[in-house]
């Protein structure tokens, strides 16, 4: 699952238009767009092109594959991650979409330590900072319950205070609350790891255990700002259809009203308004079913021949993220039960929630996997960064605007 900050939104519709690059992004010879679009994406018929390559990223910044990742307005933050050698990496960089440039971040006193499979929360513009949280070494079994605050205004680290009390966490959900960065889940040595831990940018509290899911692993999950929602998953060895929501400002758990049939590795996101839920495994394979959740009540998705049956590999492929109020969409994912890296797709759709119209999501241009790459929506575009490519680490990077 990825790691999440605040609520993301941006444009649904049909994708895939065609246009030559532009070196300065601006708009072709006789067509306009507003807002303009981005750094070296075309605009073509009065339409910004949709998926572009990245820049390269400074020298210092080498190929990974599990790092953390979050987007901090229309920035995107990396931190860690694993390199070619196998070796844990502390180091990380921001990129700026609008503009396709990179800024190299520094190493001080205070950074995280070498980790993979760390999650990053964005705290909103008013303070302004990324918490780094969790992860484990290169080997995958010291899982890690310490971390550090980046501060984007001075430029500087400072480590998170420890506290006993703290669950080790590698791959954890995260967002920001309003108010605190919440950490759900993740995974201690392949053992799913119950509730959430919290910090204010002083100090760290748990979520209670009155009324949560346990041991719940593998969930579709989606945050709507105030209030995370979890549909399916697996306890143990058995497939859940069960449905909670949790509200980290007064600490409480809620039962909804069960929906989806009982899976792992669904699709999930928050539309604006819905919970949408779409995808996964069942005990007989891989699922191309969905609904979505308003109020109490779930309704059904409609069918679809443009997305493939396929689940979210966990950190490994598969993305979901609203784009404009009632449009999500879903990129990658794995399309075998065997796990099997050739098997990751590359392409995605969107989905309407008020039309029910699906709208497919090309490929994207390098063909790579991305197997363990950082995917990340701004509020304006999909930024596909890095991973593996048959198992060697790339440094490849493309983007997609609806």
């Amino acid at each position: 699952m990825g790691s999440a900050g605040a609520p993301t939104s941006a444009a649904g519709g049909s994708v895939g238009v065609a246009g030559e690059l532009s070196s300065n992004g601006g708009a072709s010879e006789g067509s306009s767009c507003s807002p303009a679009c981005s750094s070296n994406r075309s605009c073509v018929d009065g339409r910004c092109q949709n998926w572009i390559e990245m820049a390269a990223p400074p020298t210092k910044l080498v190929a990974r594959s599990k790092a953390a990742s979050v987007a901090m307005g229309k920035a995107v933050f990396i931190w860690g991650g694993l390199d070619s050698d196998g070796t844990a990496l502390d180091d990380g960089a921001i990129y700026y979409p609008k503009t396709d440039n990179w800024k190299y971040l520094p190493r001080d006193p205070g950074h995280p330590s070498a980790r993979i499979m760390a999650t990053a929360v964005w705290t909103g513009e008013a303070s302004n900072k990324v918490v780094v949280f969790g992860g484990t070494d290169a080997s995958g079994s010291n899982v890690k319950s310490d971390g550090a605050v980046f501060d984007l205004v001075d430029n500087s680290w400072v480590a998170l205070p420890m506290n006993p009390m703290i669950l080790k966490r590698s791959a954890p959900y995260g967002y920001w609350d309003g108010s605190r960065a919440v950490f759900y889940g993740g995974l201690n040595n392949g053992a799913s790891v119950e509730g959430a831990d919290r910090f204010d940018l002083k100090t760290w509290t748990s979520s209670t255990r009155m009324g949560d899911p346990g041991l719940l692993g593998f969930a579709a999950i989606a945050f709507d700002g105030s209030v995370m929602y979890l549909q399916g998953g697996v306890i143990g060895s058995t497939r859940q259809d069960k449905v909670y929501a949790y509200t980290s400002s007064t600490d409480k758990w809620a039962t909804l009203s069960q929906g989806p049939s009982a899976r792992t590795g669904a699709f999930g996101a928050w539309d604006g308004t819905h919970f949408v839920v779409w995808g996964g495994q069942d005990d007989d394979g891989l699922l191309a079913d969905g609904k979505i959740l308003s109020g109490s009540t779930w309704s059904d998705m409609t069918s679809t021949e443009l997305l493939s049956p396929r689940r979210i590999g966990f950190r490994r492929s598969g993305w979901a993220f609203q784009v404009e109020p009632g449009v999500i969409a879903m990129v990658g994912g794995q399309t075998s039960t065997s796990g099997d890296s050739d098997t990751l797709a590359k392409d995605g759709a969107s989905y309407s929630v008020q039309s029910g119209q699906w709208s497919a999501i090309s490929e994207w241009p390098s063909l790579e996997m991305h197997e363990y790459g950082i995917g990340v929506w701004t509020g304006e575009e999909f930024v596909l960064w890095g991973g593996r490519d048959q198992n060697v680490s790339t440094l490849t990077g493309e983007r997609w605007a609806p």
